[in-house]
């Protein structure tokens, strides 16, 4: 009994989690993967909507901005979207995964977001350079300050644990 006290006082004084970040990740995580699969069963529906509302705001303003801009982007997003999904579909399970891993309080749960933190890190920092947007430079440092606090604010004792150093 004694040992199993002082085990679960050794993991919670291992665990360095918050409520607040389980649950960011958890429905980031679901929307990034609910957003796949829109995209997957409804895409074609989506945008043959999305066509037909376009023709019908063109043919009344021909100059509207926000139609113009939509158009360059929202087609090739609805058609060419087998990576787009892949990525989403991915992306978002390895985030529930990594919910569900930090509610159970074990280390892969951990690794899994901070890898993944890690890994998305530089394709985030080409898009705040590329598009220079203020949500995306926040997203990004929200990002950053969690897994510094998943890891205890403790980087190189992290890759030590992960690589056995």
């Amino acid at each position: 009994m004694t040992k199993l006290k002082s085990d679960e006082e050794k993991i919670e004084k291992e665990f360095h989690i918050s409520v607040y970040i389980i649950v960011y990740k958890f429905v980031l995580g679901l929307a990034e993967l609910l957003s796949g699969l829109v995209l997957v069963f409804y895409g074609s529906t989506i945008y043959q909507v999305y066509q037909a509302g376009m023709i019908k705001e063109l043919s009344e303003d021909p100059h509207d901005l926000l139609a113009n801009l939509s158009v360059g982007v929202v087609p090739n997003l609805l058609t060419h979207n087998t990576y787009l999904v892949i990525y989403l579909l991915i992306l978002g399970a390895a985030k529930i995964a990594g919910a569900i891993g930090l509610i159970y309080k074990q280390n892969w749960g951990v690794d899994l977001l901070v890898g993944l933190t890690i890994i998305l890190a530089p394709f985030q920092m080409v898009n705040i350079i590329i598009h220079r947007g203020a949500f995306d430079f926040f997203y990004f440092i929200a990002g950053l300050i969690i897994a510094l606090y998943l890891v205890e604010f403790r980087p190189k004792a992290w890759i030590s644990r992960v690589l056995k150093i």
